[in-house]
Parts: structure tokens; C-alpha cells; sequence
């Protein structure tokens, strides 16, 4: 077989140089080889006639200029062209291949142009295949043994109708085993498919057009029982025969994957990215940066970075990056840019450096984003942190860093500053029963009517809820304060027409002074807290200034307080019972539970002097949950026990009336006692029942519609509407003790009870007369027509075991009015 084209033999990795040779080259009449090293080359030098060879400047083992030394040494080569590639024209690269024997050292732009010229003057040298290895055994020997790239030969093996099946090994060089990492004499002899443990020897088709054609071929598959990709050239050499050269270029692939990954993440990143030489002139932007700044690449190639500038970042810090970028080599922080339309933004920029293997900046790649929104991010954080989001008025925080301002200047300039706590009347109704929609309008009105009322200079905070607070920092007198304090009582107290209503509130203001009251704000703070709830005791809508006498009441509060918090934890609660007697029938209907409380060191306490507390600090939720429980526990013991009849009355307070959960919650008490509806009467003050008479209505629906029925308890302390009383679903009102305990003296307490007694039939109700000690007050009470009574008449609140005692005790009167109520019966215990 004549192959009558020449070779051309290309040693170097540049995949530019590879393609340009082999456009350069036409098939007909070249073939092009390539290796990667210089000691590869040597070897296919060996191994097959090369009639021009062309290497690169830098090989991965060698010099070029030292590969040119060793050709010309070579029997055949002396005379054959040699071409030195370099990337750009240098003339020491020159002197130097000039030196070692080259025809030329040429750039790029002259490859194409020099390599035509060289071929013209190559006379075509007709190859018999075979020759190749025909070129001195020792010589090959040689050369095969110390090839740096793996080398076999193979012998082709056919079916009997000419179709190639598999190869066999013939030979393989010492690199080929460490490439492989099959021994040789694990490999040589055997067909492919057997070495290699495969149904199929590898890329056989590709082996056998080879051979039939004699024309060479190379690829980079991917060998996955090695796990790595090899470069592979294979030849036809004698009849039949086969030589392959392969290189292990795993590292190779890995890094053009690197690159093409960090390629795909310049053009799609994000983030703006710009590279520039080390001059810092730029050479190439991404798409993110040209979105970014509005300038497109062209417009940016070749400039400094410092165009984008927008000439506010000040100096120092320019300095201080570049400090860091010769210190560390990289940096970041923020800058202030101007994008090609005017506009100033600020940018957070990550700048890295890049140097070559001696230590020399090559690069710098700068990376950044625009933080304009989480700049404005964080400026509205840092506002949130020091405003009430919903008033926008300073909050907590900020009043105590405004506060120390204030003081500092009070205190330098021997002033006196004022303190107000403010707190708003009855807020909680208005929030509860119209919504916390209409409640946080109500606030925003308040805080804008505040700010009105004081001077620019002052303060004005929102603690939270309904609390705010205002400092004058520079008053002469405390009339200065009250001046302002009457103000702020006028212009809160107006109505406030929201979502159709027309709201009313007051202010309760506390007062106190710096520096005669307190010399530090959290003093200032509390003390003025102390004045607040005096206010709030003197009828509220009012303001008062701090006093010591106030501290000390304040004081015996917080101790009942905290006291209360652990009575309720403890349980330190019981409950008595005052029976209830019918009239009309002469015998004990039912009893009323009333919360006592076992202080375990002063004793029994009575409501009056813990109730109150326990509903202004929420305690009174878990303490009515329990009475609840509690009452409705005993009465199940009592009807187990065999009393029937007994209905048990249990006092609802504001809190508990309020929480839209208590139908729900009574039932599940109810269920859990093993009780009815019917065994229950709930009763609700008339004051608290008028508060919010349409949620009043709602409530009172819902708890009779399980069954439940309803009292109003003190009727006629309050003031009660005739036409929401009528609507009002209740089966008894309750006459005040009030009224009953001057019934025999007082003809307008003796009215009073009539009128409730008739009003009560009119609207087809029952009474209960409270407080009935006297036997002339039942008389009164009967006479008129009050169906029940309870009092010391009939016994005092009784402990759960003398209250079962005394009903057992106790049966059915058979002369009321008289002075012994129960003849034959024992005493109340």
C-alpha cells in the first residue's frame, strides 16, 4: 500500500495552533500528526517518516528550541524543515532557534502563510506502509521503551468473511502499562477483549478503517474503568497491523471544563464581573455589568475602572483597598458608583488578584452587585429600631437615648425637665369591642394630637399599647408641666370620628420631675408611672405629679401584686357559698360562689381587697377560670351526694365576658363537672354589661343558647339603658346590698327596690336581694314582691363542707317573717 501524501508532525497542546495547522493543510495531499510533548515527538519520529515538523515554543517537557537540537541529530532529519511556533515575535526566541538548527520561528499571523511556502518546496515521498517501523530495530527499541505517552501495537483479527473481530496485543511500551495499569504480560499476546475484560474490544471499527485504508485517526475518548480521558493516535503500519499512541489528558479535559464553567458563570453570573490587565485597564466585562452601568463592552475596553466612580467614595478609602489588595490580594467593601445614565448608586465590590507562577500581577477581577436596595433595607431598619411602626413616633429605644440627651442638657444648663406618662382611658373597650383596626387608628390620632400639643423641641414616644410618653426638656416651674398637661387633656379628650363612630377617650397623666423627683431616667420613668395610676385612681381623664406618699402606695401594690401572681400559682384560693332562699317556696334554691383567698400569712382575704388588682394586671383570667372549674366540681360532688335542686350562681368578671371563647369554654367546664346548662346562672355586673351594649347583647345570645341563664348582679349602682335591658336574654336582676341595708330607714332605698322589683315583673324577671340581714328587710322584700334573698338573715358565706351542713340542716321554712326561720332546726354553722 503507497500513501504519496506528506506528513506534517505538530508537537504542543494549543488546540489554536492544531486548528490553524489543520486548515492550513489540505488531506489530499498532507497528513497531520500530533503529540503533545517533545519526547513524543521523538518517538513518532521514530516510528514513521515525517517530512516537516512544526513545534511549539514551550512543550510540557521540553524547550522547543532543545526538540529542534535533538531532530537534527537524528539519522533522515538533518535536513528535513523544522518550524518553532511562538505566541508573539521575540527576537531571543529567535536567536535561540536560529542557534538549535530551525528553518524559521514564526507567530500566528505567519503559520499559514510559511507553512504553504515549505510544502511547495517538499518533493512528494511515496511511503509503502510498512517503512515506518522499518527505521533501525535498536533505534526503535529505544524509543519505544522511553516514550513518556503509552504505546501498543496490534494485530488485526477477522472473521472468516473478511470482517474484523477483535485485535490482538502484540506489543506495548513500559509507559503504557503505568497508563493502564495492566501488566504486560497480563495484555500482550491476548486478544483486546480478553485484556480488557470486555464483550467488545474497544473502538474496534475504528482500529479495522484504519488499516483498510491506511489513513490515521486520533480522538479523546473517555475510558470509565479508568476513570480518565486519554489522547489517542493510531497509524496502520504492515499489513494488517496497527500502532496506537494515547496520552493521559484527564488533567487537560478537567481544565477546559474549569474553563468552560468558569466561562458559562462570567456570561451568566449576577453578579457585574470586569478583568483588567495589570495596568488595570479593562479588557473584558460580563453581561451583569453592562446591565448594571449601562455600558457596553466596547465602551469600556481599555479604561480605567475609576470612570464609574461617582466621586463621593472618599480618598482614605481607595487607599485603604489598595493597601489590602498588595498586603492580601483581594478585598471588599462598598463603593458608590454612577451608572452611564447619571445615576448614582451604591455597589458592594469583591476585587481579586491575579499573579503569574513568579509572583508577577497579572490581573485583577473585580466582582459587585448594586445594594441600593438593601441599603434602603437597612436604613428602614435602622428607622424600625428607633420608631413605633405604627405612630412613627420614637419608640422605647430611642426615648431612652433622647431621654440621656435631655437630661445631659437639663443638667448642664440647671433646668428642670418634665416627664409625662400618659395612658388612655378605657382604650381596652374601645380595642376589644370595635377591633384592633379601629383601635390602631384611634392610637395614630392620639400620637398626632400629642405631637401638636408640646413644642418642636420636645419629645414624643409610644411605650407600646396604649401608653406614650413626653418630655419637655427645659420647663422653669412645675406649672410649666401642669400648662402642657391641661393641653394634652383638652386635645385628647376631643372625639374621634373612625370608621363611622364617634370615639372618646381620656388621658391619665403622670408627672415627674428632674431634677427634684429623680436624677436617672429609669427612675424618672417609674416614678412618673406611680403618679399615672393615681391619676387613674382619682376618677381618671386627669393628671397628677409624683409625691413620695404615692411611692409608697404604689409599692404596697406591686407587693400585692406579686403576692397575687403566686397565690394564683399555688392555688392559694378557696371558695364559700351563701345560700340563696326562695320566698315563694320557703326552701334554699341555690347557692352564689364566692372567691375567698388563704393568704398563708395574714390569713382570709376578702375580694375587696385583691379583685381590683387582679383585673388590672389580666391575673383575674386564670382566677375566674378556676372559680369556674371550682364551683361547678363541688356542685357535681353535692347532687352525687344527693342534694338536687341547688343551682350554683358564679360571678363573671369584664375579662373573662369579653373573651368571645367563654360559651365554648363553660360548656367544656360543664361537661367535664358532668353538670347541665341549666345548673349554672352566671352573673354580670350592670356597669360592665353597659359598657358595650351591642357585645354585651351578643355575648349574653350566645351563652343562653347553650342553655346557660343570666343575672345582672348590683342592678341600679350602674346606669343602665331601659332599651338595651329589655333586649338584654336575662332571667334575674340582682338589688344591690346597697339599697336593702337602709330599706327599714331610708324611703328612697325602699322605692328604689320597689321600682326594681316592678320594672323586674314588667319585663317578666326575677329578683335577689342581697345583703338581707334583718328580719323586717325580708318582710319589706316579700311584701313587694322579691321572689329570692341572700344574706346573714339566712347564713353568712360558708366553706363547702358547713355550706352542705347547713342545707342538709335546713328544711323548707314553714313561717316566713318569723324570728325563728327554721323551727326545730340547728343553728347556721
Amino acid at each position: 500500500m503507497t500513501d504519496h501524501r506528506r506528513r506534517v508532525l505538530l508537537a504542543g497542546d494549543s488546540r489554536a495552533l492544531r486548528s490553524a495547522l489543520a486548515a492550513a493543510l489540505d488531506p489530499d495531499d498532507c497528513e497531520l500528526l500530533l503529540c503533545a510533548g517533545g519526547g513524543d515527538a521523538l518517538a513518532l519520529l521514530a516510528a514513521r517518516r515525517i517530512d516537516l515538523v512544526c513545534a511549539e515554543s514551550t512543550l510540557h517537557d521540553m524547550r522547543g528550541d532543545e526538540l529542534c537540537r535533538r531532530v537534527r541529530r537524528l539519522p533522515d532529519y538533518a535536513g528535513r524543515p523544522f518550524l518553532l511556533l511562538a505566541p508573539a515575535d521575540d527576537p531571543a526566541l529567535r536567536a535561540a532557534s536560529a542557534e538549535a538548527g530551525a528553518d524559521a520561528c514564526l507567530t500566528p499571523a505567519d503559520v499559514e502563510r510559511e507553512l504553504a511556502a515549505r510544502l511547495r518546496d517538499l518533493p512528494p515521498g511515496p511511503v509503502e506502509a510498512g517503512d515506518d517501523l522499518a527505521l533501525g530495530e535498536d533505534r526503535f527499541q529505544t524509543l519505544f521503551a522511553n516514550m513518556t505517552a503509552g504505546m501498543a501495537l496490534h494485530e488485526l483479527v477477522r472473521a472468516p468473511d473478511g470482517r474484523a473481530v477483535d485485535y490482538r496485543i502484540l506489543a506495548v511500551n513500559p509507559a503504557f502499562v503505568a497508563h493502564v495499569g495492566l501488566p504486560a504480560a497480563d495484555v500482550v499476546g491476548k486478544l483486546a477483549s480478553e485484556a480488557y475484560g470486555m464483550a467488545k474490544a474497544p473502538f474496534l471499527g475504528t482500529y479495522a478503517r484504519i488499516v483498510d485504508t491506511g489513513r490515521p485517526a486520533e480522538f479523546e475518548p473517555f475510558l470509565a474503568p479508568l476513570g480518565r480521558y486519554l489522547h489517542i493516535r493510531a497509524y496502520a503500519t504492515q499489513a494488517g497491523c496497527f500502532a496506537t499512541i494515547f496520552e493521559d489528558i484527564t488533567a487537560r479535559k478537567k481544565a477546559e471544563e474549569n474553563t468552560r464553567i468558569m466561562a458559562t458563570v462570567f456570561s451568566n453570573s449576577n453578579e457585574a464581573i470586569l478583568i483588567t490587565d495589570a495596568d488595570n485597564r479593562i479588557i473584558a466585562v460580563n453581561d451583569a455589568f453592562t446591565r448594571l452601568t449601562g455600558y457596553a463592552a466596547e465602551e469600556v475596553a481599555g479604561e480605567n475602572p475609576r470612570i464609574l466612580s461617582a466621586g463621593n467614595t472618599p480618598p482614605p478609602a481607595y487607599r485603604q483597598m489598595w493597601q489590602a489588595l498588595a498586603a492580601r490580594g483581594s478585598w471588599q467593601g462598598e463603593l458608590w458608583d454612577r451608572r452611564k445614565s447619571g445615576e448614582i448608586f451604591p455597589k458592594w465590590l469583591s476585587i481579586s488578584v491575579v499573579r503569574d507562577a513568579a509572583g508577577t500581577v497579572v490581573n485583577y477581577i473585580g466582582s459587585f452587585v448594586d445594594i441600593s436596595e438593601r441599603k434602603a433595607s437597612e436604613e428602614r431598619v435602622r428607622h424600625l429600631a428607633h420608631h413605633d411602626a405604627l405612630t412613627d413616633l420614637p419608640n422605647r429605644f430611642s426615648l431612652q437615648e433622647r431621654l440621656g440627651q435631655a437630661m445631659g442638657f437639663a443638667r448642664r444648663s440647671q433646668k428642670t425637665l418634665a416627664l409625662m406618662l400618659i395612658d388612655l382611658d378605657n382604650f381596652k373597650v374601645i380595642n376589644d369591642t370595635l377591633g384592633h383596626q379601629t383601635g390602631d387608628k384611634l392610637l395614630v390620632q392620639v400620637a398626632q394630637r400629642l405631637t401638636q400639643s408640646v413644642r418642636g423641641s420636645d419629645i414624643v414616644a409610644r411605650l407600646g399599647g396604649d401608653e406614650f410618653v413626653v418630655v419637655l426638656p427645659d420647663v422653669d416651674t412645675p406649672a410649666d408641666a401642669a400648662h402642657v398637661a391641661e393641653k394634652i387633656l383638652k386635645a385628647v379628650a376631643q372625639p374621634y370620628p373612625i370608621d363611622g363612630h364617634s370615639l372618646r377617650t381620656s388621658p391619665s397623666i403622670g408627672i415627674c420631675l428632674y431634677p427634684d423627683d429623680a436624677q436617672e431616667s429609669d427612675d424618672l420613668m417609674k416614678k412618673a408611672d406611680v403618679a399615672m395610676y393615681h391619676a387613674k385612681a382619682q376618677g381618671r381623664g386627669n393628671y397628677q405629679f409624683f409625691t413620695t406618699e404615692l411611692q409608697l402606695a404604689t409599692l404596697r401594690r406591686i407587693a400585692i401584686e406579686n403576692e397575687l401572681r403566686t397565690a394564683v400559682e399555688r392555688r392559694q384560693f378557696e371558695l364559700h357559698y351563701q345560700p340563696q332562699l326562695d320566698l315563694r317556696t320557703g326552701r334554699l334554691c341555690g347557692v352564689e360562689a364566692l372567691v375567698r383567698w388563704r393568704h398563708p400569712e395574714r390569713g382570709l382575704i376578702w375580694p375587696a381587697e385583691f379583685i381590683p388588682t387582679a383585673e388590672e394586671t389580666g391575673l383575674i383570667v386564670p382566677l375566674g377560670d378556676w372559680v369556674l372549674h371550682e364551683a361547678c366540681r363541688q356542685l357535681a360532688v353535692w347532687q352525687a351526694g344527693g342534694l338536687e335542686g341547688l343551682r350554683m350562681s358564679v360571678n363573671l368578671s369584664a375579662h373573662q365576658f369579653l373573651d368571645p371563647r367563654l360559651p365554648l369554654r363553660i360548656q367544656e367546664i360543664l361537661a367535664a363537672a358532668g353538670l347541665t346548662p341549666g345548673d349554672l346562672d352566671l352573673e354580670v355586673t350592670e356597669s360592665m354589661s353597659m359598657r358595650a351594649p351591642e357585645d354585651t347583647v351578643t355575648m349574653m345570645e350566645a351563652l343562653t343558647a347553650h342553655g346557660m341563664t343570666l343575672s345582672i348582679d348590683d342592678f341600679g349602682t350602674g346606669y343602665s339603658s331601659l332599651s338595651y335591658l329589655k333586649l338584654f336574654p336575662i332571667r334575674t336582676l340582682k338589688i344591690d346590698r346597697s339599697f336593702v341595708s337602709d330599706i327599714e330607714t331610708d324611703p328612697s332605698d325602699a322605692q328604689i327596690c320597689d321600682v326594681t322589683v316592678l320594672l323586674a315583673h314588667k319585663l317578666e324577671l326575677e329578683t335577689i336581694a342581697e345583703g338581707v340581714e334583718t328580719e323586717a328587710q325580708l318582710k319589706y322584700l316579700q311584701s313587694i314582691g322579691c321572689e329570692k334573698i341572700q344574706g346573714y338573715l339566712i347564713s353568712r358565706p360558708l366553706p363547702a363542707e358547713h355550706a352542705e351542713t347547713f342545707i342538709r340542716a335546713h328544711r323548707p321554712m314553714t313561717e316566713l317573717g318569723t324570728t325563728e326561720l327554721w323551727r326545730d332546726a340547728p343553728s347556721a354553722a
